[in-house]
């Protein structure tokens, strides 16, 4: 059984002549949301997060940041190093609970050639550090190219049975309807947080649950995950209404595919245990602006239940759900933390963080910050 600390929370992050990050430095809360114009650096603080856990992962982490597989792709240290960086050191610092510092020092001294960057100095690999959610299997990875509509998923028993976790490749959440099929009805992941219970159904097993967190995204669904030989696929299905009957047995790609698309993440933040991290991209494709708000509430709520989360997100209505769940006391401005990113003259990243009242109000808009809505009324009002 992995040791667990009481609270191994990240709260903030340096990063240093890392790609588009000369010197950023962010603070950190249990839900961080990372907003801006495209190719500003959002999924650069990312991947710093998820080269550090692959690296691990590999067994190489003692020796340096493996830049390439499974969980993201950076090239070579060339392609890693800020291009305008007065030497060749890439450092991700991390302060622990407001407490402890980890430091990471990356020397890229074969720039051209090598896909793994040594470490500055000898790095030990502790205790303290090893039971942290970044590199222990109380950790979800999903990103921008999750898997959906697929009418058969793969299997991975160790990786579901014994990691517990819903991806092993690049955060596709490949591995969700596996999940679903064997832990739904395990009492290991009952939902026992009243946070995050849905009130449509008293069941607090995971895969009714699900289901009623689906159903906010699409009303009246119904999911049956099932095994076939080996695969496991979903069959989805909507209740009658009144006299109706209803619809069975429909395969996930004659479904809209916004409801598997979002699977992974509703599994994602339901069996999260208090204590681990989760790092999700884009977590509002595809979906209608109600699911977005409704999803932004759910990951409000998993925050608030002791979930540590990284989002990056395009969608204002994400903001504003976030923004909603302030105001309505689903959580603290405190440990929720909004960063809006831009590129500076020199091409670098500008990080700003957008601080929020406690009745959800913006208290430093910026330009760009999820204003687009307001600027295309204003057009066609003529104003």
């Amino acid at each position: 059984m992995e040791k667990q600390l009481e609270s191994t929370m990240i709260t903030k992050l340096k990063i240093s002549n890392f790609k588009s990050h000369q010197n950023t430095e962010l603070n950190t809360g249990a839900l961080t949301l990372l907003s801006g114009v495209n190719s500003s650096g959002k999924s650069s603080v990312l991947q710093a997060l998820l080269l550090l856990r692959q690296s691990y992962k590999k067994g190489r982490l003692s020796a340096g940041l493996d830049l390439n597989a499974p969980l993201c792709d950076i090239g070579k240290g060339i392609d890693a190093l800020n291009q305008f960086s007065e030497n060749e050191i890439i450092n991700f610092d991390m302060q622990i609970d407001n407490t402890q510092q980890r430091v990471f020092e990356f020397n890229v001294n074969n720039k051209y050639g090598d896909t793994l960057i040594p470490n500055k100095l000898p790095l030990v690999l502790d205790s303290d550090l090893l039971i942290l959610p970044l590199f222990t299997n109380n950790f979800q990875y999903l990103s921008a190219g999750r898997i959906a509509g697929v009418d058969l998923y793969p299997m991975d028993s160790y990786a579901v049975e014994t990691e517990k976790q819903l991806s092993v490749n690049y955060g596709q959440g490949e591995l969700v309807a596996h999940f679903l099929e064997y832990w739904g009805d395990h009492r290991d992941f009952n939902i026992e947080s009243p946070l995050l219970l849905h009130n449509s159904t008293t069941s607090k097993k995971l895969l009714d649950q699900t289901i009623a967190w689906e159903n906010e995204i699409s009303p009246r669904l119904t999911m049956t995950p099932k095994k076939e030989a080996d695969k496991v696929t979903i069959d989805y299905g909507y209740k009658g209404v009144g006299t109706h009957s209803p619809t069975k047995d429909l395969k996930p790609k004659n479904i809209g595919f916004g409801i598997s698309y979002s699977l992974s993440i509703v599994v994602a933040l339901l069996s999260a245990k208090p204590g681990a991290l989760l790092i999700i991209e884009n977590p509002e494709a595809h979906l209608h602006p109600r699911g977005q708000s409704k999803l932004a509430e759910l990951i409000a709520r998993t925050a608030k239940s002791g979930v540590q989360i990284f989002i990056e997100s395009h969608s204002d209505h994400i903001f504003n759900g976030i923004r909603k769940a302030i105001h309505n006391g689903l959580i603290e401005t405190d440990i929720a933390k909004i960063h809006y990113f831009e590129l500076d003259e020199q091409n670098a990243t500008k990080s700003t963080e957008i601080k929020i009242s406690e009745n959800g109000r913006v208290l430093n808009t910026q330009l760009g910050l999820f204003d687009q809505f307001d600027d295309d009324l204003d057009e066609l009002l003529d104003l």
